[in-house]
């Protein structure tokens, strides 16, 4: 039998639930909170009550070295498969993606050429924070830095941050403050960045052809893209919604009014078609 209850990320009404509800119109979702052992454990406990249930959770940085294959990756915890994780990094993700956004915005003044082009500029402009953020994950380390973004939980270096050497003094500073009786040396982390920086700069294999859609972080890249958004027209009166905020419920209101969205991208297509035909 198919999948019929999906726990998964975010709250009721998070764009990572009205995304999914898109794509798997009759699955029951479960917003039950974050990728943690708690989750997990929660899916093989209550799989005694319905053994048609799995969890669908975002990858978030880790370092795996994998070739993108557009389809989600099984995620297993004590050796038992609880269900996938988005091949990409989270929901903003997939939302930013240039085929999603002209689907999404058919009949909206959008210069997709413009756009395409903004979005790889920022992708740009973070690239070296994205290997940073990316090395203290290999690790288990906080990974980001920055100020606090509005009311969320969300935060953000400013631009003198992001570069190599900030990057590293970042690096430097927060191992030295976590890593408390761990053997990891802030040496260890650093040396992981610099082989990593290749990979995510501009012709490494996690930039180019869109790879950065997959391995760099949606939200960050939306930040970036704040000034070029607010050209674009994504920005209203209230100024405590920002333009990235603006952008993504018009992307999700114009997924909301389309037929057969998980036909949009082909990881779409495959996560329903793992629904529909797994079993546990």
């Amino acid at each position: 039998m198919p999948v019929n209850v999906l726990y998964c990320e975010g709250n009721s009404k998070s764009i990572d639930v009205r995304a999914i509800r898109q794509l798997l119109p009759k699955c029951e979702l479960r917003p039950i909170g974050g990728k943690t052992s708690k989750f997990m454990e929660s899916i093989i406990a209550d799989r005694a009550i319905n053994q048609n249930l799995a969890g669908l959770v975002d990858r978030d940085f880790d370092c795996r070295d994998f070739t993108c294959t557009n389809q989600p990756i099984p995620c297993v915890y004590e050796n038992i498969q609880v269900g996938w994780s988005w091949e990409r990094k989270e929901i903003e993700n997939y939302l930013i993606d240039p085929q999603v956004v002209r689907r999404a915005l058919r009949s909206k003044a959008l210069r997709m050429d413009e756009y395409q082009a903004a979005l790889r500029k920022a992708s740009e402009d973070i690239s070296t924070y994205t290997a940073a953020r990316t090395a203290l994950s290999c690790y288990g380390f906080k990974n980001f830095w920055g100020e606090q973004v509005g009311n969320t939980s969300y935060y953000f270096p400013s631009s003198r941050s992001l570069g190599k050497k900030a990057c590293q003094d970042h690096i430097r500073n927060i191992v030295q403050q976590f890593k408390g009786d761990r053997i990891v040396t802030p040496e260890d982390v650093l040396n992981k960045f610099e082989r990593l920086l290749p990979l995510f700069s501009t012709g490494g294999v996690r930039f180019e052809n869109e790879n950065f859609l997959t391995f760099f972080a949606g939200k960050d890249l939306l930040y970036i893209m704040r000034n070029s958004l607010r050209e674009f027209g994504f920005e209203t009166s209230n100024s405590q919604t920002s333009p990235q905020e603006v952008f993504l419920e018009r992307v999700i209101k114009g997924m909301e009014r389309a037929e057969e969205v998980w036909t949009w991208l082909p990881e779409w297509q495959e996560l329903r078609n793992l629904i529909i035909n797994s079993s546990f």
